[in-house]
């Protein structure tokens, strides 16, 4: 018994640790996303001010003496806008805004129409249900998971329509994910690191939920993580240690 209670804390400690990890992973997105933003994204701000002031000035002179540089500043300011542009994709995907203004579920349909629009992908999203008990840790994580069902259908499945279905099951959140793509054979499904399903795998157990996974050949791919809305780590804890150690 003495051996059974120490290799559950062994587990419980190592899934903490875990945790902890994926914590400080997040913490660090932000951090960067805020960098970004506040730094970089300012800097291009700036630079295309003054790119614009430059285009001003030199209407002002004569044309056989700015014709190189009218030609050069339009592509400038092009370079720059671009460059604006993809600074803030990639603070949006760092730390999506919507999921801090707006909620899971609001943040779950924002990222399915940017799925959408960048994949060319149907993709019909339905969100319904409270859940708000959901603290902000797991509301990433499950963020997360979603965000690896949708690139694991744009790398693999070859579909042309993804369904989303995310609800509320008493004190549970349910999300399913269905696309129209290839499928595989459902003995490839089972193995642990199969289509990039690892990671899902391992975001689902740490949250205390479970994933499955129904495929087949050319009948398409459903993954479904369901995850308890409250964290019941320290009471697992107690009930498997059985002295509440």
């Amino acid at each position: 018994m003495t051996r059974q209670n120490g290799n559950r804390r062994t587990v419980t400690w190592s899934t903490e640790a875990v945790q902890a990890r994926e914590q400080a992973r997040e913490a660090e997105r932000r951090r960067l996303a805020r960098e970004l933003h506040d730094e970089l994204g300012h800097a291009l701000f700036g630079l295309k001010m003054h790119i614009a002031w430059l285009q001003h000035r030199v209407l002002a002179l004569p044309s056989a003496e700015s014709a190189d540089i009218r030609e050069r500043l339009p592509a400038m300011l092009d370079l720059v806008e671009r460059s604006v542009r993809t600074v803030n994709e990639i603070v949006t995907d760092l730390r999506p805004p919507a999921l801090d203004q707006l909620g899971l579920i609001a943040a779950l349909e924002w990222q399915a129409e940017s799925f959408a629009r960048r994949s060319g992908l149907r993709c019909r999203f339905l969100g319904t249900g409270d859940v708000d008990e959901l603290d902000a840790g797991r509301a990433t994580a499950v963020f997360r998971m979603f965000q690896e069902m949708l690139t694991n259908v744009e790398r693999h499945a070859r579909a042309s329509r993804v369904n989303v279905v995310v609800r509320r099951l008493n004190d549970r959140l349910s999300l399913r994910v269905r696309d129209n793509g290839r499928g595989v054979h459902p003995g490839k499904v089972a193995a642990p690191d199969s289509f990039g399903l690892l990671g899902m795998r391992e975001r689902a157990l740490l949250l205390g939920g479970d994933l499955t996974i129904r495929s087949a050949p050319r009948r398409g791919t459903t993954v479904v993580a369901t995850i308890p809305l409250a964290n019941r780590r320290f009471k697992s804890r107690a009930v498997k240690d059985g002295n509440g150690r």
